[in-house]
């Protein structure tokens, strides 16, 4: 026999979809390659073509970088509601929360045109070297240098990438296991609806895992 499928909190939806997109929005940046064009070419249309590869690239991871910070901001409000709402959510919303609280600063950095203006302007190197894509003892990278977006990435100058997507990773897990999200199929009748203790499971080496990689990275 089964059962009715059980009622979802609207705010699971929402932090499930805050989650995908911050997901999605990492997992493409994963896939980019920058290449570095310092000026040099054989004719000035050769170089312009090269630069103008340059800047849509960049300006590409940018926009995805900003994409997952505020998609994660929003995360951040619906994991502090259900957290408080759903016990079994508790440690899992405290682990993620503090783990994305640097990001808490990048809205006003975003939004704060000085350094543009005044300090690196909207140079490219200057971005490339606060996401650590390029050494700061190097003065700039060679033409044509390939350089990969990787879990190293340092979202907003402070949470590395692959950390992030970890932590994003793992709350979603959560809730597809407790609310069935992605599963259209009715639940069997002995399977815990939502605020029923569920079945002792351990979780307990995903939590540690995360914790020793915050400790590490910070």
């Amino acid at each position: 026999m089964t059962a009715l499928m059980p009622y979802i909190p609207p705010n699971v939806y929402l932090l499930t979809d805050n989650l995908d997109a911050a997901l999605a929005a990492g997992e493409d940046m994963l896939t980019a390659t920058l290449v570095w064009n310092g000026g040099s070419g054989d004719t000035g249309a050769a170089i312009a073509s090269a630069r103008r590869a340059e800047r849509i690239g960049l300006a590409g991871v940018r926009t995805l970088e900003q994409v997952l910070v505020a998609r994660i901001l929003k995360s951040r409000e619906r994991a502090e509601e259900l957290g408080k709402r759903d016990p079994r959510f508790g440690v899992y919303a405290r682990l993620y929360t503090s783990g994305t609280v640097q990001l808490i600063e990048a809205v006003s950095e975003f939004g704060d045109p000085s350094p543009a203006e005044f300090e690196t302007g909207d140079g490219a190197l200057a971005y490339l070297r606060s996401r650590g894509l390029v050494d700061d003892e190097l003065s700039a990278p060679l033409d044509g240098t390939a350089l990969p977006i990787t879990d190293d990435f340092l979202i907003a100058r402070r949470v590395r990438l692959g950390m992030l997507m970890d932590l994003v990773a793992m709350f979603l897990d959560q809730l597809e296991t407790h609310y069935d999200l992605f599963d259209d199929e009715a639940l069997p009748e002995d399977r815990p609806l939502p605020g029923e203790a569920p079945a002792a499971d351990d979780t307990s080496g995903v939590i540690v895992a995360a914790l020793e990689r915050l400790q590490s990275d910070n």
